[in-house]
């Protein structure tokens, strides 16, 4: 996103939607269903901090964009390197410890799976960062990688058949395809790869299982 120029709102609000889905359901589903969160360890609120933290990044980044604050959008940028060098690790770990905790390893192998999609795309927009209709694409794409635990709780909430949570991701997911379609009358190299890879990501998830109910 180096370009001086306005960024289209709709990646903004694609990422206040993501944002606002961590930021609402997980707190959510500790007030609704308290009796089954784990105990309140120091490295899961850390993870939760970090985490949240990227959400709120994004919001931040597409908002600089937005707004043409590029040598803002820069510093936070290569600030992120940090970021996720340590919320990916603290990711698993936690995952690691649930699974030990509960004896069920679908969600520690799916949490590994979304963490290995996440460094994909992150990489990838990195490498083309000079390029913001890849750059940005590519961000939500690893953004959105990383939802499946923030859209469980959802299910969580309302009592949904795990199941239930795919729909809600690729309606996520389509969002971008679509937009490329009303917008430029073609789908953009970034999301035509981000589709490509969704077949071999949901095939991975499918292979290992939803959680335990």
């Amino acid at each position: 996103m180096s370009q001086p120029q306005r960024g289209e709102r709709i990646f903004f609000f694609y990422s206040l939607v993501l944002f606002g889905i961590v930021a609402v359901f997980f707190p959510l589903h500790a007030l609704v269903n308290a009796d089954y969160l784990p105990p309140m360890r120091p490295h899961l609120h850390a993870h939760a901090v970090l985490m949240g933290s990227w959400f709120a990044l994004i919001v931040v980044q597409t908002g600089l964009i937005g707004q043409r604050q590029v040598a803002l959008h820069k510093t936070l940028g290569a600030a992120s390197l940090v970021l996720v060098a340590v919320m990916l690790p603290t990711g698993i770990w936690v995952s690691y410890d649930n699974m030990l905790r509960t004896g069920a390893a679908q969600i520690f192998y799916a949490n590994c799976v979304n963490s290995a999609f996440f460094m994909v795309y992150y990489l990838m927009a990195l490498n083309w960062r000079q390029t913001a209709a890849l750059h940005k694409r590519f961000m939500m794409l690893a953004s959105l990688s990383i939802m499946f635990p923030a859209l469980g709780r959802v299910g969580y909430v309302f009592d949904l058949n795990p199941f239930a949570v795919l729909p809600m991701w690729l309606a996520l997911l389509f969002a971008l395809p679509a937009y490329d379609l009303i917008r430029e009358r073609r789908i953009k190299a970034a999301t035509a790869v981000g589709l490509g890879l969704t077949l071999v990501y949901i095939g991975i998830l499918l292979m290992i299982g939803p959680p335990p109910e």
